[in-house]
């Protein structure tokens, strides 16, 4: 019963007085750094992490996959080499020590190096904690060595809440959706509406980002996109691809900015199913639709060129899409149908032509002959003239 009274009046004494109680826990930073700058930036509030028990690593490789972002496998853990001092091989940190308190412990990492560090007496290295995912869960770890000016994320160890902690006002965030924190970690947070983001917070820059997707503006993850697009890892609305969704078409699908669009080939023509039987109804009506030559030029210049149709942006509505496509469409199969037309004329002609070349020539050689008769007649004439004079001649 005294025990129970003690514990109730210390309560009482927190409650009152705002007591801070003592609470450890770790953050990811996922911004790449130096050895001694990740180390500066956690010692505004903590300290590079050491990894002294099963339940403590357990945590930090929670806080490493609540990040929901595989692609970093290699982080800073405060464990160095100096340079004056030798790699060796036959100790468990093989000659490194813990920032964070000089020491050397070292039950957990008996057997927990993937790769033994370069055996040097000259050279500071230090310690990486490397990861392995299959999907989002980490299934294997261990600990790495490299130069100390290369660059990664880095792990914090906070002992207790400081008055200084980055980020700790909520991003503000448009659109209705509700954010949470994990594992007591105030530089994460995730974010759920139509989709689920992870923000991290920046130790160097103070500021909220999307992890993944750094230049995202992310006051407008939650904010709807319009029809035809969706948000895609970074928050940025995209192109949704319907035909990679099922039963979009009975027959071709083309994907489109926004939209899509359900066409037939010749190809098709080949077959004999209700695909093709849909896709000749369709020609059909098409072919029966009359457009004179006049129409058929102004429609030509007034459709956009295909440039302008690949430059098609989000505000485009699906109809205008879906017009445009079927405007060329139609003028493609309206400029097929003019060929037909246009061979016959060219043989009318030329068979006129024959005609009148063959009219003309008949004419030509008509009148040739008429000419040669008259001369022949005149000839006779004048030979009969002659003759008649050679006789009254005689007869004198």
């Amino acid at each position: 019963m005294d025990y129970q009274i003690g514990l109730c009046f210390v309560n009482v004494l927190i409650a009152a007085f705002s007591i801070p109680v003592s609470t450890r826990f770790y953050s990811v930073d996922l911004d790449s750094h130096s050895f001694d700058d990740a180390q500066e930036l956690c010692a505004r509030d903590g300290s590079l992490t050491n990894m002294l028990t099963e339940e403590e690593t357990e945590n930090i490789l929670k806080v490493i996959e609540n990040k929901r972002y595989t692609n970093f496998t290699s982080f800073w853990i405060g464990l160095q080499k100096d340079r004056a001092q030798c790699v060796q091989k036959n100790l468990p940190l093989r000659g490194f020590y813990w920032t964070v308190d000089n020491s050397a412990k070292s039950d957990l990492m008996m057997n927990k190096w993937i790769e033994d560090p370069t055996g040097t007496c000259t050279t500071a290295l230090c310690g990486l904690l490397s990861v392995e995912y299959s999907d989002s869960k980490i299934v294997k770890w261990g600990l790495k060595s490299t130069g100390c000016t290369k660059k990664f994320p880095f792990i914090c160890k906070h002992e207790g809440l400081s008055e200084n902690i980055a980020c700790s006002s909520k991003p503000n965030i448009m659109g209705t959706h509700e954010t949470s924190e994990k594992n007591n970690d105030p530089y994460t947070l995730w974010v759920s509406c139509t989709d689920e983001f992870t923000l991290t917070c920046s130790k160097n820059t103070r500021e909220w980002k999307l992890v993944g997707g750094t230049k995202t503006d992310i006051q407008g993850l939650c904010l709807g996109c319009k029809t035809g697009y969706k948000k895609d890892k970074d928050g940025n609305c995209v192109d949704i691809d319907e035909c990679k969704q099922l039963k979009n078409c009975s027959f071709n699908c083309f994907n489109t900015e926004g939209s899509y669009s359900c066409m037939c080939t010749d190809e098709m023509d080949n077959f004999h199913n209700e695909d093709s039987e849909i896709c000749k109804k369709q020609k059909q009506a098409k072919t029966s639709i009359s457009m004179s030559p006049t129409n058929a030029t102004k429609k030509v210049q007034d459709e956009p060129t295909p440039s302008s149709m690949d430059k098609t942006s989000p505000t485009s509505s699906p109809s205008d899409v879906h017009s445009t496509i079927g405007s060329h469409l139609h003028i493609e199969d309206s400029s097929g149908n003019f060929i037909i037309p246009l061979i016959i004329a060219l043989l009318i002609f030329v068979v006129l032509v024959v005609i009148i070349v063959a009219i003309v020539k008949y004419c030509l050689m008509r009148s040739a002959r008429k000419r040669a008769k008259e001369r022949a007649a005149a000839m006779k004439e004048s030979v009969a003239l002659s003759g008649t004079d050679s006789m009254e001649n005689v007869n004198e």
